[in-house]
């Protein structure tokens, strides 16, 4: 099996970097293919890197910045990731990271893997082998850690081709979800129709957060949006790390209703509570075994994921998310009405009217004037996204 670590974007802390390479370095690993793309001159600033990228015989992919910004840098992402990968094979086994959330464990663990095909997919699936990754919010459809993942090359293009209506036609998408939905929304309805009212993640708000918490619950359409995320990630995704409690982390949530596993603190090993976000992040595959197989306590919220599960779970859920396309409009409508009046959320973009005359009532683009390549960048965008990680960062570190 041919394997590459595709490294993506800036050198934020060379020294860092640094350490990553000579761990790559010690492996004695020649047949892994290193390849860093990043932005020209970006290299130039870092010599000692430079020097340990030619003892790895790395491959260095440099372009200019695009001169538009995206939330989170998303174009920046998907553009070093395409430049990454445009000269691997389709068979080549990846794992993509960047220079300053990277370790050496990830490459330990990444060559123990094997690709795992993905089976028959139940809905509209676009990987033929699963992708591994590090973890997601539970409660946030789509919203899957987008710095650290692997998978076979020819998957991983489809995460390159990142459409900009996406960013009209969904509200306060994270750029993890904008990343994931690239991939699973276009073929999926029930995820096209929630994200047109995508309500996104509350911060430092711990009574609208909550307020936002018994919306969702009491949502058809956000029951039908975690079924179909579940099912999606059972077939389709796989975790990096070694996942040996699995069967006891499944069976830890029976006791647990699914609202708390999505937003309460719990005992579960592998939940790792966000404090500011008050959401609960997943860092294992037994907790999408749970949700999947319905072993959680019964609830109202917990009985409609089940129906839709039901639904859309077996061999003929394709056909039947096709058939409940005026349900899910209505049901969009409606969650969009539950978001303005109750939590104060007003922008969505889903379509308003009688069949005869349907609009879109609001608009704007999340993107940033063009500016240009060499202009130097406010920072704050992407601190903000980066605190998202810094938990799981600091835990990694201390292990």
């Amino acid at each position: 099996m041919r394997r590459a670590v595709v490294i993506t974007g800036l050198i934020r802390d060379a020294a860092w970097f640094g350490a990553y390479l000579e761990g790559i370095i010690r492996l004695g690993r020649p047949d892994l293919r290193v390849i860093l793309s990043t932005w020209t001159g970006e290299l130039q600033r870092f010599p000692g890197i430079a020097d340990l990228l030619a003892r790895l015989d790395a491959e260095i992919c440099e372009q200019p910045q695009p001169d538009l910004r995206l939330p989170g840098h998303m174009l920046h992402q998907v553009m070093a990731l395409d430049f990454g990968l445009r000269h691997l094979d389709d068979d080549v086994f990846v794992l993509k990271t960047r220079p300053d959330i990277c370790g050496v464990m990830d490459v330990h663990e990444f060559l123990d893997l094997e690709p795992q095909p993905a089976p028959p997919g139940r809905l509209a699936s676009p990987f033929g082998h699963r992708v591994h990754v590090v973890g997601m919010f539970g409660a946030q459809p789509l919203y899957i850690n987008d710095i650290l993942y692997a998978g076979m090359a020819g998957d991983l293009r489809m995460l390159c081709l990142v459409p900009f209506i996406s960013g009209l036609k969904y509200p306060r998408l994270a750029p993890e979800q904008w990343l994931w939905a690239t991939a699973f929304a276009p073929g999926n309805p029930v995820l096209d129709a929630y994200l047109s009212v995508n309500p996104g993640l509350v911060f430092d708000d711990p009574a609208r957060q909550a307020d936002l918490c018994a919306v969702l619950s009491e949502a058809p359409l956000f029951a039908r949006a975690v079924a179909v995320s579940v099912i999606l990630m059972c077939d389709c995704l796989a975790f990096l790390h070694p996942d040996p409690q699995r069967p006891d982390t499944a069976a830890a949530c029976a006791g647990h209703t699914l609202e708390a596993l999505f937003w309460q603190r719990l005992p579960v090993q592998e939940i790792d509570h966000h404090p500011r976000a008050i959401e609960n992040t997943w860092l294992s595959a037994g907790l999408i075994d749970a949700v999947h197989d319905g072993v959680y306590a019964a609830s109202p919220l917990g009985d409609r994921v089940r129906s839709a599960l039901a639904r859309y779970g077996g061999a003929g859920g394709k056909a039947a998310m096709l058939a409940d396309r005026s349900r899910l409009s209505a049901e969009a409508c409606s969650l969009a009405a539950s978001l303005q009046d109750r939590i104060g959320i007003f922008d969505v973009r889903n379509p308003v009217g009688a069949s005869s005359h349907r609009e879109v009532t609001k608009s704007g683009a999340p993107w940033e004037t063009a500016m240009p390549a060499d202009h130097p960048c406010d920072r704050a965008e992407e601190i903000n996204h980066l605190r998202r990680v810094i938990d799981q960062l600091q835990r990694r570190l201390a292990d």
